[in-house]
């Protein structure tokens, strides 16, 4: 669910990724856009076929995942980036997605998928990065080393505020109130800056 008043964003095509999430006038660095909301599914029970169609799952705990309405305008349109403009933020279990820097007007809103290193058990794997940027990795998993940051600073972020109880089967509710902005942490860089 964007948080983003209707006016600030636009969905439409990319040239080689399908959908996209495009800003339609500025948008200020550190601001709180979306919040990924879904039905809360089991991990285990993932038909890995469907990241075909795209890559949609969002993890929720080790053993649960958010599976958005895709019927529904979302983050889950977000494209992945290796030199993303937005971040991820875990609030009270849900996951915020923020903006880094200034975002201007038609400019595309990227995310890194920030996914765990490819130990050969993703095979064969589909998660090629198309992104074009300069940095591009060819691929959405994180190195070891960058994974390793990402994971400990996870860890240290979700102390802060308490993750709610949510059953498989249940769509996660919006929260009753939401942060406008987010600090940014020099972790975010430091993923992309490390080798």
């Amino acid at each position: 669910m964007f948080l983003l008043e209707k006016d600030s964003w636009k969905i439409k095509k990319t040239g080689k990724r399908g959908w996209g999430v495009f800003a339609k006038k500025r948008i200020k660095s550190g601001v709180v856009i979306s919040d990924y909301l879904g039905t809360i599914i089991r991990n285990a029970d993932y038909d890995l076929d469907q990241d075909k169609k795209g890559l949609y799952l969002m993890y929720f705990d080790d053993q649960k995942s958010i599976y958005p309405d895709l019927s529904k305008p979302g983050p889950h349109l977000i494209n992945h980036s290796c030199s993303p403009n937005c971040w991820m933020y875990v609030y009270y279990g849900h996951t915020l997605f923020f903006t880094l820097r200034n975002i201007e007007p038609n400019e595309e809103l990227t995310i890194s998928y920030l996914l765990y290193p490819n130990d050969g058990t993703c095979r064969p794997c589909t998660h090629i990065c198309k992104c074009g940027s300069e940095f591009c990795t060819k691929t959405m998993h994180l190195s070891k080393h960058k994974y390793d940051i990402w994971h400990k600073h996870q860890l240290i972020e979700n102390k802060k505020t308490r993750r709610k109880s949510v059953s498989i089967g249940q769509v996660l509710p919006m929260l009753s109130s939401y942060p406008k902005s987010i600090t940014i942490s020099p972790v975010y860089r430091k993923i992309y800056e490390s080798q």
